[in-house]
């Protein structure tokens, strides 16, 4: 009242004062009136501010800004909630509470004098005028005071006096009329015996007659029960049922019932007021609501007894007609209350607002209601009640939006706005509860509970980051990612941080969920964050929490994100699950009480608040909200209500993870919410954990508030133990791989055809999980492309899923998919008893159909083979000293005395409830890459009392212990490499990691968004041959996608050298590795490497000598056919590799035997698949050249490093051709066009990297021309094709330099980039056309004796007879060794006998065959082919073309014990692999 009062004077003096500023006669000027109200407003809490009328509009808005209270402008929040927990962040505290106490609990016993505050159920004074004021009537029994004559009589029942002495089961059967009749018959008989007289025998009649009158009523009775009965089950389908029985019990039960029910709906609907009221009102609250003294009615009820056996059907007349009287006795018209609804609505603001009222009364309803009850087995065995009115309802009411009670106007007397209203009801009430649209009410979830009472445990999603995000939208840009933690994809429970423009994002952040049952799905939605849009869904990855039943921990989790079907990257996440510890059952089958444990969950409410000062405010009424504090942090704030000193919050409540229970403190601080000003604190209140909980006990729960004169808060606390064991930071997010599945793609056919012009240019992938992990070159405007291409993909489960994808590349847009094929893991990865994982190296060439997503009508085929090679499992170090300090830590560990109880028997099945733990608002994000372990330190330090359950899981293979000089004898293996952090040149960069001849990065890192970024990231790569491997460390500003590698203009600073080197260096230490780039700047990479062997035996068509440089000297050439009249030719010889043109040398004119003496270099990837061809032309002016003969070269003969000179026989008429040639391992890497040619060094991951041939002429695809050796003896008619020197520059290197390998600096001596310096250059070989006359011919092959065995010759014509010449090619010349019968057969079929000769020769001798037409006047050759024989003991027959038909020849080599004093003492296979202590120059 007071303050009511002090509220109206401050109102008039503000307004006294303007009207006084206004008056010309007064000494009240308008500066004064400006002040008054200024500081009227600010003791009512509304802002005011005083501006210069001459300042300009922006000075005013800066003066207005600056008395804007920090954090009114709230930025996007976001929908997901985090953690909430006792963890001490450093920070301090948030509010200064008192100490904990628990002094300020209030006593729940009662008054010591025994007297009661309610006695008998009735509330005391200060209540019931509370009631009346707002519900009409406290709740009472009865219809109020009545006198005893109004009350009346009852009714007597009519009953016989017999009836009320003599029990039912004495008459009434057949047995019992009999009797009556022989106790008659007996009666009279002993009466006559005796003498008696005829008034004995009225008495026996008398007696006999009562009992007969009785009996015969109870017959009627149960006939006309059972004849009711009966046709009461025929009319239940038919009739309907009068429910006067309920109408009776609502007569005594309402005046009850309905005050209670008004004040729940009075407190429910202002909580919504408050927080809905509009901008431009101060308050909106409802002030009365009352439904008046006359209950409902139901008239009648319809029964559907053949309704499902679940399911009850009814039909429910209903009305509430509260100002009906005429059923109304005098008694319940004397205290009849009419139904009353009173709104106030505030306009203005603080002491310059008005209220006014808008009445609705003496409303009615009536309709008729279907009532369908689900019912269900388990408690409460009814699931839901669904409700919906058959037809609309009669509603009737008077509403009086202005003039109050006593001017009010009913609105419905306007013309047409009656029935317009009731429309509006019925249009939104139809879509609810209209048929056959049904309103449920879920009785079975509103019994259950809230989540802390169900819950089963705590569930720990760690989300590392994710992989391959794609945005459906292709405008969009790079996603701005971020994650919401979800159950079934309802309410937000968790979000991570957002990451700007990544589309590999890592967040390692952690969120806990409180689960009630493990049938739900944790799901985990990404979206792209917008500034001003609404964030865009990129998909959403799930994970069925029902596969923590048998394993509670699953970490490293590859989760695919999906949207519309389509896969948009992978989630990398750990999920953990904690079960809530109970008690032991004991025998008799009651169950204990749960372990004690310092690590649980808890639920804190703040229910209501009563007696708030209201002091505080200016109007005597305050805008309450309560704050909930953990050990001084906030941690959930509730609704902020509008004027009410009693505030009831319906969202009080806040779940949240303690690890501490023993140090945890509980705190709640009271507000007035104030629209500018600073809001001033209500109250506050401070307690342990543990003191509450013993409160809770006792049954405690109001609390008088600390800080203030008046006011109390009641307050609950729930508990639940739950086995926190572990640390929660994970791995990061990598999971070791298990091996690594080889593609080998080999090629494909008659692929689709996207384009408009020309045709696909296609490629090949391989997806893990929907992430790109691998890609062949593309082929340009081709159809049927030979990849011939290897790709490593490390596979971490047998669950996996691979995809094999062939797009369309495409120079703008996004590239175009031509078919895809999955790959089913588990059929290539298998494990053994022992827990290995098994080889798989069949290598079946597969041909599968291509489809498009998967399905439709395949078109194309893709060639190819699949391979697994499981990786060693050995010893990690890291993981070694954490076991090592677990053992530890176990041994110190006191021990148990109780047992925690086993969660085994507790139900699965239960309803699922899903609750956050989240975040106090004021939460900073770790730093990018950390992993916060303090929880888990945490955990490990407080929890004392419990035990770590370990289940069974599946066998692990056993782990074996290298040493580092062990570790690097296995060729191949995985190289793990941890990127912990960078300082770099410049910002916004990626780190790219390559490896040997692959064209795309091994891996990418994140974008750097600052010059210092710490990354955290780990990542993969697969080495073939250790010892002779190259490793690239590449900064890039923008992502290398079409394989450019250093020819990528936005590669900023590089870094390369031996992988043997890097890892011995970087081994299980974090090393600090240096970048410079062109411009000399330096940048610096922090990483951390592991090496993992693979059981596999390397190919040799993989191997580093099966691919490099090629060196060709053309030498000369002898005995060519005249192509001209004068008797000459004027040729020059042309190279094609792969079916491209590389070189072509000069034109020699007018001879038959030129000397060229020109070199060329070119690199070659797989000599084993090499179609190396050379032709011999014939130059004419003006027509086209001629050929004069042609030969192919076998590289797989050349031997690596070692000059070897050949003598090739060209197939034409005849000729001879003198070369010399040089094969140099090295790595090649593909061009991205696809094409066959090559180009050097580094490129990226999935092929080899080799080192660039600088030379002074390019030729085709990267090839090196050489000068002429011999200057003299020949005119040059094009000076332009000379050359100033045959040098070969080599590749420039960075290399690393520094410490033994053995060593352990922290800092390791730095990779440094020589490319400023000047390389070294080295002379061509020799200058002469030979090398024998310097001694440096190579080394002799191993001679032996070849055996020969001419077997058939088929396709040349019957008319011809067939003879076989076997020449034996030397640099000495030709030599024929054989010549078989000549043969004449109709059918063209020739078959030999015994045509076998034996040759002494080495291995890659080379031979020619012959084939001629034997006639009697000189032969006539019919063709002839080079041929090589088989090295091996065993032989094999050979078919050889020759001409128009074929020759099929048996050939097999013995080598000789001794061979040539010159040749090598081992021989070893052209394809082998070098020993380890050579190096490629």
């Amino acid at each position: 009242m007071m303050s009511n009062l002090t509220s109206r004077a401050g109102e008039l003096k503000s307004q006294g004062a303007a009207e006084a500023s206004r008056d010309p006669n007064s000494k009240v000027t308008a500066e004064d009136a400006e002040q008054l109200i200024t500081e009227e407003s600010k003791k009512a809490g509304v802002a005011a501010f005083q501006f210069d009328p001459n300042a300009s509009p922006e000075d005013k808005a800066a003066q207005a800004r600056s008395h804007v209270p920090p954090g009114f402008h709230h930025d996007k929040k976001p929908k997901g909630v985090g953690l909430a927990t006792d963890i001490d962040d450093g920070t301090p505290d948030q509010y200064d509470l008192p100490p904990p106490s628990k002094e300020g609990a209030i006593p729940a016993s009662p008054p010591a004098d025994g007297t009661s505050n309610m006695p008998n159920g009735h509330i005391n004074h200060e209540e019931h005028e509370r009631y009346i004021q707002k519900t009409g009537w406290a709740p009472r029994f009865g219809q109020g005071s009545i006198t005893e004559e109004e009350a009346g009589a009852s009714v007597l029942d009519h009953a016989t006096l017999l009836e009320t002495k003599l029990d039912e089961k004495f008459f009434g059967d057949w047995y019992h009329n009999a009797a009556v009749i022989i106790f008659a018959c007996l009666s009279s008989w002993v009466v006559a015996l005796l003498g008696g007289g005829l008034g004995w025998i009225f008495i026996i009649m008398a007696i006999c007659a009562t009992y007969y009158r009785t009996s015969i009523r109870r017959v009627r009775r149960n006939f006309r029960d059972d004849v009711t009965r009966e046709m009461a089950k025929s009319r239940l389908e038919t009739d309907t049922e009068s429910l006067e029985w309920i109408n009776s019990f609502l007569v005594k039960f309402w005046p009850i019932y309905a005050p209670v029910l008004c004040d729940t709906i009075i407190n429910s609907v202002d909580q919504v007021l408050s927080t809905s009221t509009p901008a431009f009102l101060d308050s909106m609250r409802m002030k009365v609501f009352t439904l008046g003294s006359k209950p409902p009615r139901m008239d009648h009820v319809k029964t559907y007894p053949k309704a499902e056996d679940d399911t009850v059907l009814m039909d429910w007349k209903f009305s509430f007609t509260p100002n009906d009287t005429m059923d109304l006795t005098a008694r319940q018209l004397k205290n009849k209350i009419n139904p009353k609804v009173v709104l106030e609505i505030r306009l203005g603001k603080g002491v310059i607002s008005h209220g006014m009222d808008i009445i609705v009364e003496d409303f009615a309803f009536s309709g008729l209601m279907r009532v369908k009850v689900k019912l269900q087995i388990p408690f409460p065995h009814i699931e839901k009640v669904e409700i919906c009115f058959l037809g609309k309802p009669d509603i009737d009411y008077v509403c009086k939006p202005l003039g109050g009670d006593t001017l009010g106007f009913d609105i419905n007397f306007i013309p047409g706005l009656e029935g317009f209203i009731k429309e509006q009801i019925h249009g939104n009430l139809g879509p609810i509860m209209y048929d056959p649209n049904v309103f449920p009410i879920e009785i079975a979830k509103m019994l259950a509970g809230n989540p802390v009472d169900q819950a089963i445990g705590v569930l720990a999603i760690t989300i590392h980051g994710a992989q391959g995000l794609k945005n459906s939208d292709k405008l969009a840009g790079t996603p701005d990612p971020y994650a919401v933690v979800s159950l079934n994809s309802r309410e937000p429970l968790g979000k991570t941080k957002t990451i700007k423009e990544n589309a590999n994002p890592r967040w390692n952040d952690t969120m806990h969920l409180i689960i009630t049952s493990l049938k739900d799905s944790l799901t985990l939605q990404v979206y792209d964050w917008n500034e001003y849009r609404k964030d865009k869904e990129l998909g959403t990855a799930t994970f069925p929490l029902d596969q923590l039943e048998s394993i509670t921990e699953h970490e490293n989790l590859q989760l695919e994100v999906m949207a519309n079907g389509k896969n948009r990257g992978i989630v990398q996440a750990d999920v953990r699950f904690f079960p809530v510890l109970e008690g032991t059952k004991t025998e008799d089958g009651t169950v204990g009480p749960a372990p004690e444990s310092n690590t649980g969950i808890a639920r804190l409410t703040v229910e209501q608040a009563k007696d708030l000062d209201g002091t505080k405010s200016l109007i005597g009424q305050l805008n309450p909200y309560a704050i909930l504090i953990l050990n001084g942090k906030e941690m959930h704030t509730t609704r902020k209500l509008k004027r009410t000193n009693n505030p009831i919050w319906d969202n009080g409540s806040k779940e949240f993870l303690v690890t501490d229970r023993k140090a945890a403190r509980l705190g709640w601080v009271i507000k007035d919410d104030r629209d500018l000003g600073a809001d001033p604190i209500l109250g506050t209140y401070q307690i342990k954990l543990d003191d509450m909980l013993q409160l809770m006990d006792k049954g405690q729960e109001w609390y008088n508030l600390a800080g203030a004169k008046t006011g109390r808060a009641k307050m609950m606390l729930q508990w639940k133990p739950v086995a926190l064991k572990g640390g929660l930071g994970g791995s990061g997010g990598y999971i070791t791989p298990i091996g690594v599945m080889r593609f080998h793609f080999i090629s494909a056919r008659d692929l689709r055809n996207v384009e408009t012009m020309g045709k696909s240019d296609p490629y090949a992938r391989v997806l893990l999980s929907g992430v790109e992990k691998g890609k062949t070159v593309a082929f340009q405007n081709n159809l049927n492309p030979e990849w011939d291409e290897i790709i490593y993909v490390p596979i971490h489960s047998p669950r996996e899923k691979l995809t094999v994808e062939v797009m369309d590349q495409e120079t703008t847009g996004k590239d175009r998919t031509l078919g895809l094929l999955e790959i089913p893991t588990a059929d290539y990865v298998h494990q053994a008893d022992n827990g290995e994982y098994e080889v798989h190296d069949e290598k079946r060439q597969l041909a599968q159909p291509l489809r498009t997503s998967g399905k439709g009508s395949p078109k194309g085929t893709l060639n190819y083979t699949v391979s697994f090679y499981p990786t060693l499992n050995i010893v990690d170090p890291e993981e070694e000293e954490a076991e090592k300090a677990k053992e530890e830590e176990a041994a110190l560990k006191p021990s148990v005395n109780g047992t925690p109880g086993s969660t085994k028997g507790r139900s699965r099945s239960s309803t699922v409830n899903g609750s956050a733990i989240a975040p106090s608002s004021n939460e900073k994000d770790r730093e990018l890459g950390r992993i916060d372990t303090s929880l888990a330190k945490q955990l490990s330090k407080n929890e004392k009392e419990q035990e770590e359950v370990q289940g069974d899981g599946p066998k692990a293979p056993p782990k074996l212990r290298l040493s580092i000089e062990e570790l690097i004898k296995y060729e191949s293996g995985l190289l793990i490499f941890k990127i912990i952090e960078g300082t770099f040149a410049k910002s916004d960069v990626r780190l790219e990691v390559l490896i040997d001849d692959y064209v795309f990065p091994a891996y990418n890192t994140s974008k750097a968004r600052s010059r210092h970024t710490v990354f955290g990231e780990t990542g993969d790569a697969f080495i073939r041959e250790l010892d002779v491997s190259r490793v690239t460390l590449r900064l890039n500003e923008k992502q290398d996608k079409k394989g450019e590698g250093d020819h990528d203009e936005h590669t900023i600073a590089k870094l390369h050298g031996n992988t043997m080197d890097v890892l011995q260096r970087c081994l299980h230490k974090p090393t600090e590795l240096v970048l410079k780039g062109a411009e000399g700047t330096i940048s610096r990479i922090t990483v951390n490497m592991k090496y993992i062997p693979i059981k596999m035996d390397l190919d040799p068509s993989e191997s580093i000598n099966n691919m490099g440089t090629l060196r060709v000297d053309i030498l000369d050439a002898a005995d060519l056919p005249a192509a001209d009249r004068n008797g000459f030719s004027d040729p020059y010889c042309k190279f094609n590799l792969n079916g491209k043109e590389i070189y072509k040398t000069k034109t020699q004119k007018k001879t038959l035997h030129p000397a060229w003496n020109e070199y060329f270099e070119c690199p070659v990837k797989s000599r084993t698949a090499a179609k190396f061809k050379v032709s011999v032309m014939d130059w004419d002016m003006g027509e086209k050249d001629d050929l004069l003969g042609e030969a192919a070269i076998n590289l797989n003969l050349l031997e690596p490093f070692k000059p070897q000179e050949i003598v090739l026989t060209l197939d034409g008429k005849s000729g001879v051709l003198r070369l010399k040639m040089l094969f140099k391992p090295d790595y090649v890497t593909r061009s991205r066009q696809g094409s066959s040619t090559f180009s050097g060094t580094f490129a990226a991951p999935g092929k080899i990297v080799g080192a660039p041939v600088k030379g002074v002429g390019m030729v085709g695809g990267g090839v090196v021309k050489g000068a002429s050796f011999l200057r003299h003896g020949f005119k040059r008619n094009k000076d332009s094709r000379d050359v100033s020197n045959g040098n070969v520059e080599p590749p420039e290197e960075m290399t690393i330099n520094g410490d033994s390998a053995m060593s352990t600096p922290q800092r390791a001596t730095p990779m440094i980039d020589r490319s400023p310096s000047t390389p070294k250059r080295t002379t061509s070989f020799g200058a002469a056309s030979a090398m024998s006359a310097a001694g440096g011919a190579p080394g002799k092959p191993e001679a032996g004796t070849a055996m020969f065995m001419v077997q058939s010759a088929s396709g040349y014509p019957a008319s011809s007879k067939i003879q076989v010449h076997v020449k034996q090619i030397s640099p000495k010349g030709t030599k024929e060794v054989h010549k078989t019968k000549a043969i004449k057969s109709s059918s063209g079929e020739i078959e030999w006998e015994h045509e076998m000769f034996k040759v002494i020769c080495s291995p890659d001798t080379q031979f020619q065959v012959m084939v001629e037409d034997d006639k009697l006047l000189g032969g006539h050759k019919l063709g002839e082919a080079l041929f090589f024989i088989d090295d091996s003991p065993a032989g094999s027959e050979k078919t050889v073309k020759v001409g128009e038909g074929s020759v099929v020849i048996k050939t097999t080599f013995m080598p000789a014990e001794d061979g040539f004093p010159d040749s090598p003492k081992s021989r070893r296979s052209f394809l082998s692999k070098r020993s380890r202590d050579v190096t490629p120059s």
